[in-house]
């Protein structure tokens, strides 16, 4: 058993019951103590609250078990570990992330850091947590409605900005495209990002419910558009959708985003030689070695992601205490060296990393050059 392995998240809020008190850490080389404007400056010797809001339920309850067990694998890396986390359900919708996020400032009122996982409940958080002075630190958000000036956003999905132009530079060699994703915020990025960037190209566009794909998945419509590819925005999904498309009579070639790799992928027949988005990621990592050991599978770059998060945050917090806006200046403009590989974060806090290719070939996952 891990000697910090993440509890329920009703221990994990009794344990921060703690009173926010005391002078805030000074950073080095500074004389100024870190007084943060939204009250949250406390004892340096006490650990960081931290909110989590990741995939308990729904169609992507697999990725949230990726993500807390990355989680876990850096709380038992970070020497001394800084963060007290407590973790709720997002949910794969966006009533459930609300709901998750309601109860997680009923529980800690004044939590100076939220982590939200999905672009929907990072969406459902910003606007309030932005309000409240709070950093939030976005994964697995490739769309996000960024709107505040004054936010303290830390955003490590690169995203739709990043990976469209990729994409579409790919896709242009097809003169009949369709676009096949769910009813969300990863979809809506990218079907006005691909139509700006393939004017004329894309022939169908195809939504249905991810939690009900075989009920509200209209084949008939992609088979009957003739498309030359077909552009899957799936996430945990794919595999059904990738088979339900094939039995349908859909044979031509099949392209994704980053957020459709799954292990189980590899299995489904349907998707040999489909090639998606990926970050290149450092798989030398000792992180990957320790997912692997321990749960028998290879980690995604969901892990990776969560992984890095978590050990820059613990990084951030060692060095400036709860204050948030230390915390958010300790990202802006670093760059860092994880599982992710080379991540730089620019002045707003946004992080970029090289972005390359992936394909399911013969029941395995392995690298792809265009």
């Amino acid at each position: 058993m891990r000697s910090h392995t993440l509890s329920l998240a009703l221990i994990l809020i009794i344990s921060l019951m703690i009173p926010l008190c005391g002078a805030g850490e000074e950073l080095a080389g500074t004389d100024e103590p870190l007084h943060g404007q939204t009250g949250f400056t406390r004892d340096s010797s006490a650990d960081l609250p931290v909110g989590i809001l990741v995939m308990k339920s729904g169609f992507v309850s697999d990725i949230g078990t990726e993500y807390e067990r990355a989680f876990d694998i850096a709380m038992n890396d970070s020497s001394p570990n800084r963060i007290s986390p407590v973790i709720m359900d997002g949910g794969s919708t966006l009533s459930v992330a609300a709901a998750g996020w309601n109860a997680m400032i009923e529980a800690v009122p004044d939590l100076p850091v939220i982590m939200t996982v999905s672009s929907w409940t990072t969406n459902a958080v910003y606007p309030d947590a932005a309000d409240r002075g709070m950093v939030q630190v976005a994964l697995g958000s490739a769309a996000i409605n960024r709107s505040s000036g004054e936010d303290r956003l830390i955003r490590f999905t690169p995203g739709v900005l990043q990976e469209s132009p990729v994409l579409a530079a790919y896709l242009d060699r097809f003169d009949r495209i369709a676009i096949v994703g769910g009813e969300n915020d990863l979809s809506n990025g990218y079907f006005t990002a691909l139509d700006r960037l393939l004017p004329g190209k894309i022939v169908q566009k195809t939504r249905y419910d991810q939690d009900h794909v075989t009920r509200t998945l209209n084949t008939t419509e992609i088979v009957a558009a003739t498309p030359d590819v077909v552009l899957l925005l799936s996430v945990s999904e794919g595999d059904e959708v990738v088979s339900l498309l094939r039995s349908a009579g859909v044979s031509v070639p099949f392209v994704g985003t980053r957020v459709i790799e799954r292990n189980s992928l590899a299995m489904t027949p349907g998707a040999e030689g489909l090639i998606f988005t990926s970050p290149a990621l450092n798989e030398s990592h000792p992180f990957f070695a320790s997912y692997h050991g321990e749960f028998g599978e290879n980690a995604t770059f969901y892990g990776a992601e969560g992984y890095d998060a978590f050990m820059t945050l613990n990084a951030a917090a060692s060095a400036c205490g709860p204050d948030t806006d230390g915390l958010y200046d300790w990202y802006r403009n670093r760059t860092w060296d994880g599982a992710l590989g080379h991540i730089s974060f620019d002045e707003q806090g946004n992080a970029t990393y090289p972005v390359g290719w992936k394909q399911v070939r013969d029941g395995a996952i392995t690298g792809y050059q265009i």
